[in-house]
C-alpha cells in the first residue's frame, strides 16, 4: 500500500502538471472552493501519515492546539483501540491562501465503514495549521461513584461540580467505567467499556454506548445505574434492623436517630408498624453510594412525629456479597 506521505508527494508533483485533471479526479484538486486546496490536502496527509505510525510529537505540531504531554505519550497513543490509516480527502472547500475545510475518510476498526471527520487548515502565525470542530473533549459527571479510564492508563475521578478535559489526537480510544463500590454499572447488562472515536463531527446514535453514557461530539456525560440486586440487598439488611429495633425496645443501636430521639419506651413490640416513605433511594457521587430508606412508625397506637430514615452507604465485594453500612 503507498503510504500517505508517498501520496501527498505524488500530489504536489501531480498539481504542478494537471491541475484540471486532478480537479476532476482527486480531492487533492479544489473539489469545492474558491481556490486550490493542494497545499492542505498534503499536509493532512502528512499529518495522517504520523498518527498512522504512532508518531504523536509530529503530528501534533503541525496542529494549533497545545496538547497537555500526558496526551502526547507514545505508549499512551498506542494503547488506544484503533489508529487511523488509509486516510483520504473526500472534500475541500476553501483556499490555501486563506484556510481550508476538509472531509477526511480514515478507517479506525472497520474498513467497510470508515470514519469521517471535518477539518480546518488555516494560517497561524506564518504556518498552515491543523485543528477541528473541538480542541477538547470533556468527561462530565452527572451521578456517579467510579472513574472513567482512558485506554487503560489515563483515569478521572468522577467530579459532581466540574469537568476533566481531555485533548486527545484522533483515533479511536477505549473507555472504561471502574466502580470501587462495586454498586454500580453504566448499563443493565453489566457494561462498562466501550469505544470512543474522536473528533466526530455528531455523536453517531446508532453507535454502541452504554445506556448511562451520553455521548455527544464533544463530552461524554456519565449517570451510572445503581443494580437492582444491591437496592434489594440493601433493603432486607435495613428490614432486619428494624426489626432488631423492636427487640430492643425502640431503644437500641439498631434503631434510626429519629425513633431513639423520641425517646418512648415501647409497650407492646406486636403493636408496632413501620410504613415506607416515598422520599429515600440510593444518592451516588464520587467514590460513594448512599441509600437511605425512611418510614412513618407506629407503636402502641402513637404515630411517632418525625419518619425514621436509615442512610448509609453500600458497597459490593468481589464475591457479590452487598453491604449496608451505617
Amino acid at each position: 500500500m503507498t503510504s500517505l506521505r508517498l501520496r501527498a508527494t505524488r500530489t504536489l508533483a501531480l498539481s504542478t502538471l494537471a491541475v484540471v485533471a486532478l480537479a476532476g479526479c482527486s480531492p487533492s484538486g479544489n473539489v469545492t472552493g474558491d481556490g486550490d486546496t493542494t497545499e492542505s490536502v498534503a499536509l493532512l496527509e502528512e499529518f495522517f501519515g504520523h498518527l498512522e505510525a504512532g508518531e504523536t510529537t509530529d503530528a501534533a505540531a503541525m496542529t494549533s492546539i497545545d496538547f497537555p504531554a500526558e496526551f502526547l505519550d507514545e505508549d499512551f497513543y498506542a494503547a488506544s483501540a484503533a489508529l487511523p490509516s488509509d486516510a483520504k480527502v473526500v472534500k475541500t472547500k476553501g483556499s490555501d491562501k486563506y484556510t481550508v475545510t476538509a472531509t477526511v475518510e480514515f478507517v479506525l476498526d472497520d474498513p467497510e465503514n470508515p470514519a469521517s471527520a471535518t477539518f480546518q487548515v488555516k494560517n497561524d502565525d506564518g504556518e498552515r495549521t491543523i485543528s477541528w470542530r473541538d480542541e477538547k473533549f470533556s468527561i462530565i459527571n452527572v451521578a456517579s461513584p467510579g472513574r472513567i479510564v482512558v485506554n487503560g492508563e489515563l483515569d478521572y475521578a468522577m467530579q459532581p461540580d466540574d469537568a476533566h478535559d481531555l485533548y486527545l489526537l484522533p483515533a479511536l480510544y477505549d473507555i472504561g467505567y471502574d466502580d470501587p463500590t462495586g454498586t454500580t454499572q453504566l448499563d443493565d447488562d453489566g457494561t462498562n467499556e466501550f469505544t470512543l472515536p474522536w473528533p466526530m463531527d455528531d455523536a453517531d446514535p446508532a453507535s454502541d454506548f452504554p445506556s448511562n453514557a451520553t455521548v455527544t461530539h464533544w463530552n461524554l456525560s456519565v449517570s451510572a445505574w445503581v443494580e437492582p440486586d444491591v437496592i434489594e440487598a440493601a433493603d432486607a439488611q435495613i428490614d432486619a434492623l428494624t426489626d432488631a429495633c423492636v427487640a430492643e425496645g425502640m431503644a437500641g443501636p439498631s434503631c434510626p436517630p429519629q425513633v431513639l430521639a423520641y425517646g418512648k419506651p415501647l409497650v407492646d413490640p406486636s403493636t408496632v408498624e413501620w410504613f415506607r416513605t416515598p422520599a429515600t433511594g440510593p444518592v451516588v457521587s464520587d467514590g460513594r453510594v448512599e441509600y437511605s430508606k425512611g418510614f412513618t412508625v407506629r407503636a402502641d397506637g402513637v404515630t411517632y412525629p418525625e419518619p425514621a430514615v436509615y442512610t448509609g452507604t453500600l458497597t459490593k465485594d468481589a464475591d457479590g456479597t452487598m453491604t449496608f453500612t451505617r
